[in-house]
């Protein structure tokens, strides 16, 4: 994986994971799963968790959580949005799971995360909107 400074986007080598890449960024937040990644680049799971491993460091369900956690957080600081309302925004079924992965992921709830000054200073996880090629 290379990034390219300029434009702040990763070049996957491998085109499938580019590919899959591509659709998880355009459509998390719709509530896709993995199974519907696997439907549009047309490969078994476990080619492409291997696949997606081996380029990015880590599962497509963990793109697609990172993601979707991303925009939780860009919600959480910037509207006053009930969490019903912003896990649907998110594309996450179930505020209670919302709950759940964003304590794991972040060590807090989405509550203190909004009350948290420093939390509405940050910038989103791994700096802003990445694309894959």
């Amino acid at each position: 994986m290379v990034t390219r400074q300029s434009s702040d986007v990763f070049a996957v080598d491998d085109p499938l994971v580019a590919l899959a890449a591509r659709f998880i960024r355009e459509h998390a937040c719709q509530g896709i799963k993995v199974a519907d990644v696997i439907g549009e680049v047309r490969c078994s799971r476990s080619v492409l968790e291997r696949r997606f491993r081996e380029h990015l460091g880590h599962s497509p369900q963990a793109e697609l959580r990172a993601i979707q956690l991303r925009r939780v957080k860009e919600l959480l600081r910037e509207t006053d949005w009930t969490l019903p309302r912003i896990a649907e925004a998110a594309g996450i079924e179930h505020p209670e799971y919302l709950s759940v992965i964003f304590r794991r992921e972040t060590g807090q709830t989405p509550g203190e995360f909004r009350r948290d000054p420093k939390a509405q200073s940050r910038k989103s996880a791994n700096g802003g909107r990445k694309i894959y090629q």
